[in-house]
């Protein structure tokens, strides 16, 4: 699975998201019809996220407060390594509009608004 997203700062998301989800670049594009981009995942996983950046017609992201990426970590410890991570990436902890995310999870915001559920929790 591919989540792509449009970013005002291409640099800025690899990094933050790299670091804060301990993700890694794996490809990447540079003037592909206008477009800038990169992926990011990890060896083993089955999806990775995409970020594109337009260089003619910069857009900006837009999202609501529902529009989640909800990563499960159901081993406590590794649950706050990751939450730890995402501060020290630059994220902003947040609380959820739904609730039911801030239970089990915490919620983070990058720059762009783009919303990441750390959830404590194994997925079923």
């Amino acid at each position: 699975m591919r989540i792509a997203k449009p970013v005002s700062n291409l640099e800025r998301s690899f990094l933050m998201y790299s670091q804060g989800l301990d993700l890694h670049k794996l490809a990447e594009f540079n003037d592909h019809d206008g477009f800038n981009g990169l992926m990011l995942g990890r060896k083993g996983l089955d999806w990775h996220i995409e970020f594109t950046f337009c260089l003619s017609h910069p857009i900006q992201p837009l999202q609501t407060q529902e529009d989640l990426l909800v990563l499960y970590y159901s081993d406590e410890n590794a649950w706050i390594d990751a939450c730890a991570r995402m501060i020290e990436a630059g994220f902003n902890m947040t609380n959820s509009f739904n609730p039911y995310w801030d239970i089990n999870g915490r919620t983070f915001v990058d720059p762009d608004g783009y919303r990441v559920v750390i959830q404590n929790k194994a997925w079923v």
